[in-house]
């Protein structure tokens, strides 16, 4: 294992320990989609019910070194607990807030990942995210796993919220790198 695989299969093996539903994102995901990417850490996104933030962040705490001084008042700000494993790997854990967001962490795909498995997000909801982001990173990101899955992503799923996505955020570029991508030869 690689000492991100190790970072991985900690942060995971915290969050499935307090039962805390999660899903990888960012370059490791990417990666264990097929399209392999460079990164120096690991991020996940988490669900808690706002009324467990608190216990969540404290649990989390026990098994993770938290990088905020005030870990609490750090996640209710930015929404993100910044931690690093036990070989000192970066690992982001986002907190998602809206419903949309827990079901896409409900969607998540279970892969083995250095020999554990962990809850991955779906192609269809990564190329989303990364399609949400201004990043050249995370735009080359969802251009290459569209041209890898151009064939068996869900369609059906996945444009109408990139529609939705693209009005709401007046950015006509979203749907454009995805037609795009769809429609390369």
């Amino acid at each position: 294992m690689t000492d991100l695989e190790l970072a991985l299969a900690e942060v995971a093996t915290a969050l499935e320990a307090i039962r805390v539903p999660y899903m990888l994102i960012g370059g490791l995901a990417v990666s264990s989609w097929g399209e392999v990417r460079s990164t120096l850490d690991v991020d996940v996104t988490i669900w808690t019910e706002p009324e467990r933030l608190d216990q969540t962040v404290s649990e989390i705490g026990k098994s993770l070194r938290v990088l905020a001084k005030d870990p609490v008042s750090f996640v209710r700000q930015t929404r993100v607990l910044p931690a690093a494993s036990s070989r000192d790997i970066r690992i982001d854990i986002v907190f998602a807030s809206l419903p949309g967001e827990k079901h896409i962490i409900l969607r998540a795909q279970p892969k083995k990942i250095g020999g554990k498995t962990i809850r991955v997000a779906s192609v269809e909801d990564l190329v989303f995210m990364k399609l949400a982001s201004e990043r050249p990173k995370d735009v080359q990101d969802s251009r290459a796993l569209l041209r890898r899955f151009r064939k068996t992503i869900d369609r059906d799923y996945l444009e109408p919220r990139l529609k939705e996505l693209a009005d709401g955020l007046a950015r006509p570029d979203i749907l454009s790198i995805y037609h795009e991508e769809m429609n390369r030869r």
